[in-house]
């Protein structure tokens, strides 16, 4: 607890113009060194201003004499003494100009903030999904246009390239993970739910999860019982001004029968570990028995802890009881999810989204089938153009020479799928698992974190796809050097038909990873898949401008987008984005 003194807390500093391109971990190391033998109690960065927390008054001043001035990246600091903060849970209100405040604004809630478009049909959600995607259309033509890329054609013309909307199979009760917030509502009482208020204007609540149609009937049963559990517990939620508290979130994971919950707590001091302890207890005697399905109708597979200081932590998860993993079935897939795997958050719709990514793949069929259907139109063709006796007879040496070319044709190389930030392994593994067998393809799936590329490996040895599916750890940049040594003996990476499917995060690809795909001359068409269209665009121009210094190898240019909707009541749409060279 701060020492307060006419609205100012006289243990707390408060750091000014610090460069914003520090992070927390570099701003800590920064206090240590100029501090020395000064001992901070909390810290709270904020980009480019802090508060800082002292043990008692002297250590604050002392801290100022020391930091106040201090340039760092040239940027000068300024520390002085924190004014007091009140935390307000009271409804947001309008601020006059004067300064007075009128009526407190309508606070949304949970229904209206998470899900915007639930209280309308679902063809008209579709309807301003497609709307958005043209908008979204219309800024990604004109930073090509702007960057100078050819063949682009008029907007209109442009604009066709963007498909209809293709539909999710359900609308309701589709998120198989959703993240709880643990804090205090507009009263002031625990609650378990999501975030409302904006903590850049000290407003930080929580909003309860009634009428969210997108979480199902189990979660919700799950979410009260732990609201139930945290009061009972007597151990207030982890405040994020304060910087103090315990539980912080709660993280459900549900795939049918198997459900996994994840307790995120903020760590106690020395001394207090043995709380921890019995709380964990306590958690596995109430979720973890026979009884629970009968007595609270759902059913708990797998409890995990994680003790969080800052976001920026390193991510660790504790098995508390239960099993590791949870499983999950797609397109006749299976595959099991850690507690950090990413998954998409709709099973439903990701097995349209697979399908989906399959045909622009151009994995649906073969290239037999292909040289078969066009010989049989050719021949069509050359029985309605003449009559019997007007059709030339071909000598032996044509025979020879057409069979020759028949053989050439035939020969099959393959396809090569590169499953770029392949994660868990599912995209690759659903699209090959759903090919006809007679189809000669493999997948080369890339992945930075270690621990996804063993889930991707042991995935493809549950659905029986080890000789097909190979898994590197890496970054997509060096992977793509030494490409022909991961290739399979019967594949050939300048002869085989190289496919690449590029599914980053929701921020984006890295530029090192663009430009790598740019210069591996044998990939031919990239089909990049995007949560956050407006967020991809830069990587769309960046894929697609003229050869230069920097951006080599042969641009791609934009065939087709396919909007897939992943996220019913919601604004979001996932983007297929088709590139090809």
């Amino acid at each position: 607890m701060t020492e307060e003194s006419n609205g100012i807390d006289i243990d707390r500093v408060h750091i000014k113009n610090i460069p914003s391109f520090i992070g927390f971990k570099q701003f800590k190391k920064i206090l240590e060194k100029s501090l020395g033998d000064l001992k901070t109690k909390k810290i709270r960065h904020m980009s480019d201003y802090a508060y800082v927390t002292f043990n008692n008054a002297e250590d604050a001043q002392q801290a100022i004499s020391i930091l106040n001035g201090t340039e760092i990246k040239k940027h000068v600091l300024s520390a002085q003494l924190a004014a007091t903060e009140v935390k307000d849970f009271r409804a947001p209100t309008n601020i006059k100009e004067n300064g007075t405040e009128t009526e407190p604004k309508v606070v949304k809630t949970a229904r209206e903030s998470v899900t915007p478009l639930a209280d309308e049909t679902y063809e008209k959600q579709l309807e301003i999904k497609q709307e958005n995607c043209k908008k979204t259309m219309d800024k990604l033509y004109s930073q090509l246009r702007d960057n100078r890329i050819p063949d682009i054609g008029k907007m209109g013309e442009f604009r066709n390239r963007l498909q209809k909307v293709i539909e999710a199979p359900k609308t309701s009760e589709y998120r198989n993970k959703c993240e709880f917030t643990i804090g205090l509502d507009l009263n002031g009482e625990i609650c378990v739910g999501f975030v409302g208020g904006r903590f850049s204007k000290n407003q930080h609540y929580v909003i309860p999860i009634e009428g969210v149609d997108i979480v199902s009937r189990q979660m919700k049963s799950i979410v009260n019982d732990v609201h139930e559990f945290v009061k009972e517990s007597g151990i207030l939620p982890f405040d994020e001004f304060e910087r103090k508290g315990f539980w912080r979130m709660l993280t459900i994971r549900e795939f049918g029968g198997d459900v996994m919950l994840i307790f995120t707590v903020f760590p106690q001091e020395e001394g207090e570990s043995n709380i921890e302890n019995e709380i964990k207890a306590k958690i596995l005697a109430r979720y973890l028995n026979q009884s629970t399905l009968s007595e609270k109708k759902f059913r708990i597979s797998s409890i995990y802890w994680q003790r969080v200081i800052h976001c920026s932590d390193p991510v660790v998860f504790e098995l508390v009881g239960g099993t590791p993993y949870i499983y999950e079935t797609l397109l006749d897939c299976r595959f099991r999810v850690s507690p950090a795997a990413f998954f998409q958050t709709n099973s439903q719709a990701a097995s349209v989204l697979y399908q989906t990514i399959g045909e622009l793949c151009g994995l649906t069929e073969s290239k037999s089938e292909i040289i078969s259907t066009i010989k049989q139109e050719e021949v069509k063709e050359e029985e309605e153009e003449g009559l019997p006796e007007k059709r030339i007879k071909l000598d032996d040496a044509e025979v020879s020479e057409n069979q020759a070319e028949v053989k050439e044709v035939e020969k099959d190389y393959g396809t090569i799928l590169l499953d770029i930030c392949c994660g868990t392994g599912t995209i690759g593994q659903c699209l090959l698992k759903n090919l006809d067998k007679s189809i000669k393809v493999c997948c080369i799936g890339i992945e930075m974190i270690a621990e996804a590329v063993e889930d991707a490996k042991q995935n493809s040895k549950q659905n029986k796809m080890e000789s097909s599916c190979k898994y590197i750890a890496g970054k997509a940049e060096d992977v793509f050097r030494t490409m022909k040594y991961h290739v399979p003996i019967q594949f050939d990476l300048r002869k085989s038909r190289l496919v690449g499917v590029l599914d980053p995060p929701r921020a984006g690809m890295h530029e090192k990873v663009i430009l790598a795909c740019r210069e591996l001359d044998t990939l031919r068409r990239l089909i990049f898949v995007s949560c956050e269209p407006n967020a991809a665009i830069k990587n769309i121009v960046d894929l697609c401008r003229q050869t230069s210094r920097k951006f080599g190898g042969e641009p791609f240019k934009i065939s087709k987008i396919q909007p897939v909707d992943m996220f019913p009541q919601t604004n979001h749409v996932e983007w297929i984005i088709q590139l090809d060279r």
